[in-house]
């Protein structure tokens, strides 16, 4: 596919070809319309399914597209491919249109039943151009799709924007018009892809909520790969398969107590003792009081591997390749060590999703050219090719990719998320960069943005959330104007899409249809602590940043109507955002 195509604003037809049947155009939506939907005319796709379903209990009475573009052999690896959407359309419609983002390294469908189908949207959603089902090999499980170098492109940009484009002129045929309003929600990747519309197809959406966004998902990448060296030198045992166990670097208790310890040093730093950091650019925890200079609760290899875990990624040179993190009492919930540690089940073998996911993503699809051998270092000696190994529809149960990761070199393999090599004409950020902060497109066709970030998150920084949010304040006429059509939330406390002690309950999309279609910008998000944490019912608003919650001084603790938003001390509400040591 043409990049210079699908680099800014697309034409339906260039980007499709697509067509119908005199019969198909502007049929009424019902039995005889979807029916009609399977023989609309698509040059580069084709219908797979069109089927009116009737009302269940979950879902009203709707027409189910499921669409695959561009089916083709790689030329590579001589798999099989296609870009694979999935489109419900109810026949009461709002004009109203949602696409669902994906997750983790997408390759599955999706079944587009968000829940704002029951309020009339058309809801679609997508696989990003592969299939984990089909696109796996013994060597590299379902990352082998990273060998065709059409397929990195659709997974990073090209693949949601075209089912995107393909759901909207199905939709046209469907109800005879476009959408009034279109939207876009997701998390992790699918807060990534997300940004990624907003940056490279500023007129796809109205609106965008991209919660947890994996932003430059490259470089975090590397920090992964970072952590778990990091985690495997204050490892205390091995597993099966002789590597270091990462979970048995820290133990729930230990880790508990690193929560409470910068609980007390930090909780109280945003004006109240309430168990929530809401001013984490305040917080200078040190480890170390826990080591055995201090309480004794740690050793000095654990006090170690959190400073530079926390302190972030970086070169021999100390460059900094990723950002660091935030000290916050969510180190201690179980959403924290699945993603830093492990185990996701009760042996030793490696579970983290650094190592699984993580440890996939980087040799396969961040690397270029794909599982190249590394370069080696201290901590292994020798360099490695990533392998699934025998288990490629789990890999690294069998800790198949720990080996790689702890072999990567700083100086040497995390240049190479730059790379490119043959036919692999993009490099990993050219295709999954989405750092830009270029969005006159954006605000000219008066799109809005609401990303939220969960301070706790182990995969994906605040800190590196924030530096990007600063350098769009400084290229977007300051803080007022940039506020205007993107606001960035902090849920303190929340892992990565939820958990953690957080108010994490919270309704970003109702907040972004009102701000789009009644002007209501977003001050702040009313959000609610669900059951299992410390105090399930609380409520606390999400403020705006650079706004924090502070308590009024009056009134329960556990009520947001008790809280305001304010400007912290050391921002200032001019033109240029001064800030602290937040953009680690």
């Amino acid at each position: 596919m043409n990049r210079a195509l699908l680099g800014g604003s697309l034409s339906l037809s260039l980007l499709l070809g697509l067509a119908a049947p005199t019969s198909a155009r502007n049929a009424a939506p019902g039995p005889a319309g979807c029916a009609a939907l399977a023989g609309a005319v698509l040059p580069q796709a084709r219908i797979v399914l069109a089927q009116l379903n009737a009302a269940t209990e979950s879902l009203p009475e709707h027409c189910e597209v499921i669409g695959a573009i561009d089916e083709r052999t790689g030329p590579v690896d001589g798999q099989r491919y296609a870009l694979r959407f999935h489109l419900r359309m109810p026949t009461e419609w709002n004009k109203r249109f949602l696409f669902q983002g994906g997750g983790g390294t997408d390759g599955a469908l999706g079944n587009a039943d968000a829940p704002q189908i029951r309020q009339g949207y058309a809801v679609a959603s997508t696989d990003s151009g592969h299939d984990n089902a089909v696109n796996t090999s013994p060597l590299a499980g379902s990352f082998q799709f990273a060998f065709d170098p059409q397929a990195r492109s659709d997974y990073g940009y090209s693949g949601p924007a075209r089912a995107a484009l393909a759901a909207k002129s199905v939709m046209k045929k469907f109800y005879g018009g476009q959408p009034r309003y279109s939207y876009f929600t997701g998390c992790s990747e699918g807060g990534r892809e997300g940004l990624m519309f907003s940056q490279r197809y500023p007129e796809v959406f109205d609106g965008i909520v991209s919660g947890n966004p994996g932003m430059d998902l490259p470089r975090a990448a590397v920090a992964e790969a970072w952590d778990t060296q990091a985690f495997a030198a204050a490892a205390r045992a091995s597993t099966p398969f002789g590597n270091p166990d990462l979970a048995s670097s820290f133990t729930d208790a230990e880790l508990a107590a690193v929560g409470n310890a910068i609980l007390a040093e930090c909780d109280a730093k945003d004006g109240l003792a309430d168990g929530m950091v809401f001013n984490p650019s305040a917080c200078d925890f040190d480890p170390d009081t826990l080591g055995p200079s201090g309480s004794g609760v740690l050793s000095a290899a654990q006090v170690t591997a959190l400073e530079k875990v926390f302190g972030g990624a970086k070169n021999s040179q100390g460059k900094a390749l990723y950002a660091g993190w935030f000290w916050d009492p969510g180190i201690a919930a179980s959403g924290w060590r699945i993603w830093k540690i492990g185990p996701l089940f009760p042996y030793p073998s490696n579970t983290a999703l650094n190592v699984t996911l993580g440890g996939g993503a980087l040799p396969f699809i961040f690397t270029t050219p794909p599982n190249s051998a590394t370069g080696g270092t201290d901590l292994r000696g020798s360099t490695t090719v990533a392998s699934a190994g025998p288990n490629p529809g789990f890999a690294g149960l069998n800790d198949a990719f720990v080996p790689w990761m702890l072999s990567f070199n700083m100086d040497t393999d995390a240049p190479k998320i730059f790379d490119v090599y043959g036919p692999y004409a993009e490099s990993a950020m050219d295709f999954m960069g989405t750092g830009g902060s270029d969005y006159r497109q954006f605000r000219k066709s008066g799109g809005r943005l609401i990303l939220y970030t969960g301070q706790a998150d182990p995969v994906f920084s605040t800190k590196y959330h924030l530096k990007w949010y600063r350098t769009l304040i400084e290229r977007n006429g300051g803080l007022r104007d940039t506020r205007k059509f993107a606001r960035i939330f902090l849920v303190p406390g929340m892992n990565h899409c939820g958990g953690g002690p957080s108010t994490s309950q919270f309704d970003a999309f109702t907040a972004l249809v009102n701000w789009v279609e009644k002007g209501d910008a977003p001050d702040s998000l009313l959000a609610s602590a669900p059951a299992g944490t410390p105090w399930p019912g609380r409520t606390r608003p999400l403020c705006a940043y650079p706004e924090q919650a502070r308590y009024k001084g009056e009134g329960s603790i556990e009520d947001a109507t008790n809280f305001a938003c304010e400007m912290p001390r050391h921002v200032s509400r001019g033109r240029r955002h001064h800030h602290g040591d937040d953009d680690d």
